[in-house]
């Protein structure tokens, strides 16, 4: 049982398959105020492991798509999107083109919430964001997979920071690398242990893509729990560097969204994309 209880029990005695509520409604199911977080971030009404979270998809409901703008929710029993499954849309809709190459999907296209301007922290709505985020992109003729948004470890509607670099003892003296130094997330993901190429999507941009043989311990060892020994000269920089970046876009509303394609040949497919793709994060230098 959680404080948000009431708003599951309110979702299976409306015996809908979808149900569409307002912030101001589902304050009166619970009886109290939603905190500035539900009307501001929609990473807040993710389906993720969160307090509030657990209230609907306990009971077998997702948030289907959300309206910070117009502060509304619509809420859809997980049994009627598996039935829509069954019945595929006949024209694949296209996701805007990144450098030439065109991803298309065969599910509803994503709609943008929030853009965060250059050079500045602070999102500005726009229209509705699809929190489900139930979706398989093809890209440069490759099959990817929604996996899960990542979301870093929060307290009291805050991420909890982390700083590595202190608990190692660094006897030879090594200096800190350019990522190595400030705070830090932690996050993990729900994902088994096999080899493929992975996707860092936000606002349908490919912001990053990496490959790896093991993509529970890529991600749940590697990026998501920043080893201290990372942090100094001779460390993984890039894990340094991309735990800060999931921190960031989580900070600004804007959680990143992870795909995979599961393959043997990871390595050539990566460097396949990266030379059709040009991504913000992928540098030679990390």
């Amino acid at each position: 049982m959680t404080k948000y209880s009431a708003l599951g029990s309110f979702l299976t005695s409306s015996g809908q398959l979808e149900v569409k509520l307002s912030f101001s409604e589902i304050e009166k199911i619970l009886g109290f105020k939603l905190p500035p977080s539900a009307h501001n971030y929609p990473a807040w009404w993710a389906n993720n492991g969160h307090a509030q979270a657990k209230s609907w998809v306990g009971v077998g409901f997702i948030t289907k798509t959300l309206d910070i703008s117009q502060k509304t929710v619509l809420f859809c029993k997980k049994e009627a999107l598996e039935h829509r499954k069954s019945f595929p849309i006949s024209q694949p809709n296209k996701f805007p083109s990144i450098q030439g190459k065109t991803i298309v999907s065969n599910q509803p296209e994503w709609k943008q919430i929030c853009s965060v301007a250059e050079g500045s922290s602070k999102p500005f709505k726009k229209t509705v964001f699809p929190v489900h985020d139930k979706t398989s992109i093809s890209v440069c003729g490759y099959e990817f997979h929604f996996i899960q948004q990542l979301i870093p470890e929060c307290e009291n509607e805050q991420v909890k920071e982390y700083h590595p670099q202190k608990e190692y003892s660094n006897r030879e003296g090594l200096p800190l690398l350019a990522n190595g130094s400030g705070a830090f997330c932690r996050f993990c993901i729900n994902a088994p242990a096999v080899s493929g190429v992975y996707l860092w999507l936000v606002d349908n941009q490919i912001i990053y893509i990496g490959e790896t043989v093991n993509l529970k311990r890529r991600f749940n060892v590697g990026y998501g729990k920043n080893s201290p020994r990372n942090c100094y000269m001779g460390g993984q920089s890039t894990n340094c560097k991309m735990n800060k970046v999931v921190m960031e876009y989580y900070k600004c509303g804007k959680p990143i969204s992870l795909y995979f394609h599961q393959t043997e040949d990871h390595k050539y497919v990566e460097l396949d994309l990266l030379k059709k793709i040009e991504t913000r994060y992928n540098a030679k230098d990390n």
